[in-house]
């Protein structure tokens, strides 16, 4: 008798604590992060400590699921369906973005440098989320989604087919690159094809393009020594990865999840940031492995190449003028503060 009661009591304590487990899980908040890049890419890492740290901090209340190299989609297409809510969260970028949101492509004007080192990496997407807070007109720009942060990329250089040592050499070539590098190009008497980085090899390979604009890192991971031949190593400019979010996931979630969420991102660009001239330094040294040449310019080369760049500032407040974009001066002249002052650190 009495080990049919203790039986009974024992069956009711774990019958009870499995109702309690299932309500536990049923209460978890559980996102989809969909990512462009390969699973164990620099900016990947980072993200991927965002929602390691983020289960861990948050006690288990938040699970973030990772869907890398675009599984639920593209990037082409990560903002369209991160505001149906295909996903919850996802990387975009600014390049492929540029003319729906034309303030922040300011952040692509090559003309306007910041340190290629972790904290001056780091420095640039802090200033980028700035930009956000400050200006209005940014806010409007985004209002479809939440942006958590921004990670930002080293900077870009380009792979090509043949040499190109001066501006007007990219005359009858088309290359891959997008927003004011695209202007560039074009303004050199070249062509351009919008493309994302994990679509360059197959594009250079079948002769769409003749070279990329992108970043040593990215050749380590897209093996790009095995269709372009040379590398310029000039600052192109850098592009801005934002990480957004769909707006109904991001409020439902409460306000303590959602600080931490925030305060995590930020600690994760310098996880990523490492990560990527980490790989940069691989990716040039299996570049060189391969047998392929890196053009450094002397200095009388640059300043041909910074007197080119220069006209982008113009061109991109003329055409921010045209699409009657009224805080273009101040956002340009904000952004070289931010980044002057990175300098000076």
């Amino acid at each position: 008798m009495r080990s049919k009661f203790w039986f009974t009591m024992m069956l009711g304590i774990i019958l009870a604590a499995g109702f309690s487990f299932s309500a536990l899980a049923a209460d978890t908040i559980k996102l989809r992060f969909n990512y462009t890049q390969p699973g164990k890419s620099a900016p990947a890492n980072g993200w991927v400590w965002w929602g390691e740290e983020l289960e861990k901090r948050s006690n288990g209340r938040v699970k973030v699921e990772f869907y890398p190299l675009g599984s639920l989609f593209k990037g082409d297409v990560a903002i369209e369906n991160i505001i149906k809510g295909t996903a919850d969260i996802s990387n975009c970028s600014i390049r492929t973005a540029a003319k729906r949101y034309p303030l922040l492509s300011v952040t692509m004007v090559p003309s306007v440098t910041w340190p290629n080192t972790p904290q001056g990496i780091v420095d640039g997407g802090i200033a980028v989320m700035k930009l956000i807070d400050e200006f209005p007109s940014i806010q409007q720009e985004v209002k479809d989604f939440k942006v958590l942060w921004i990670t930002m990329l080293e900077d870009y250089v380009l792979y090509s087919k043949k040499p190109v040592l001066k501006p007007d050499d990219f005359k009858g070539m088309n290359i891959g690159a997008g927003g004011s590098q695209a202007d560039f190009i074009k303004s050199q008497g070249g062509g351009t094809v919008s493309i994302i980085p994990p679509q360059s090899y197959m594009n250079l390979k079948t002769g769409v393009i003749d070279g990329m604009i992108t970043a040593f890192n990215a050749v380590m991971h897209y093996k790009l020594w095995e269709v372009t031949n040379y590398c310029l190593d000039i600052t192109m400019g850098r592009v801005s990865l934002p990480v957004i979010m769909n707006n109904e996931s991001w409020n439902a979630i409460p306000e303590d999840i959602q600080k931490l969420m925030m305060e995590l991102g930020e600690e994760s660009l310098m996880i990523s940031t490492k990560g990527m001239l980490a790989g940069s330094e691989k990716g040039r040294k299996m570049w060189l492995d391969y047998g392929r040449e890196i053009h450094e310019p002397t200095e009388a080369e640059k300043a041909v190449w910074i007197k080119a760049f220069q006209p982008m500032e113009e061109k991109w407040l003329d055409d921010c003028k045209k699409k009657e974009v009224t805080d273009a001066p101040a956002v340009m002249k904000r952004w070289k503060e931010m980044a002057a002052a990175s300098w000076k650190k």
